[in-house]
């Protein structure tokens, strides 16, 4: 089951990103994604496992965004057939929502939150990657490719970058598979990460300036 959701003035990258923000949270998990930027323009697609709130309910949701289409594809599979098409009407609807969020966020807090979504997805992956292939070096790469991203981005970041650093130190220059009993602490780590990002992300797409 499918729908269209307008991306308005945002750009394909952005509406992407802001979607994705939307249908992620710390009881999600994404299992696809792929971004492509070419002289074309941008596609981005991802899909997302989670357990619908309030139900036993588990669905999967893709998100497709093509530069080529003023609109988001939205498909949902999973969980109770009849109730399918309420529950696409009502993650369409938040998503929608979000998008109107971030199209009101001024310039550089519009930057900055941008920014921030992508740490989340990279974070995200680092959380695939771990449950999947748990490899050292595997895991090690996509950890520090989100660290070092929010260093660029900076300011309330700077603690977790901090704390980054620290879980990244034992796993470097290491190979083969991370022990089992390891993988729950740096879950948990990567999860709080991902908590307060979005929780920065929520401040900069609400707060008005004048707050």
């Amino acid at each position: 089951m499918s729908t269209e959701i307008p991306i308005g003035e945002l750009s394909p990258s952005l509406a992407f990103g802001a979607a994705y923000f939307c249908i992620s949270s710390i009881g999600t998990r994404l299992t696809n994604i792929a971004e492509t930027y070419t002289e074309e323009g941008f596609f981005g697609t991802a899909t997302v496992a989670f357990r619908m709130p309030n139900t036993e309910d588990r669905l999967e949701v893709t998100l497709l965004v093509d530069s080529k289409s003023p609109a988001i594809q939205l498909e949902l599979s999973g969980g109770d057939e009849e109730k399918q098409p309420e529950y696409l009407k009502e993650i369409a609807q938040r998503i929608t929502e979000t998008l109107e969020l971030f199209s009101n966020v001024p310039g550089v807090k519009l930057s900055h939150a941008s920014k921030a979504v992508v740490v989340e997805r990279k974070i995200d992956e680092s959380l695939n990657q771990l449950l999947t292939d748990p490899d050292y070096q595997k895991v090690y790469v996509k950890v520090a490719d989100a660290r070092e991203r929010l260093i660029r981005i900076g300011g309330d970041f700077q603690p977790a970058t901090l704390e980054m650093g620290a879980i990244l130190t034992p796993l470097a220059g290491k190979t083969g598979p991370i022990p089992p009993e390891a993988h729950e602490e740096l879950a948990l780590n990567l999860l709080r990460w991902k908590k307060e990002i979005k929780k920065v992300v929520n401040q900069l797409t609400t707060e008005t300036d004048e707050e």
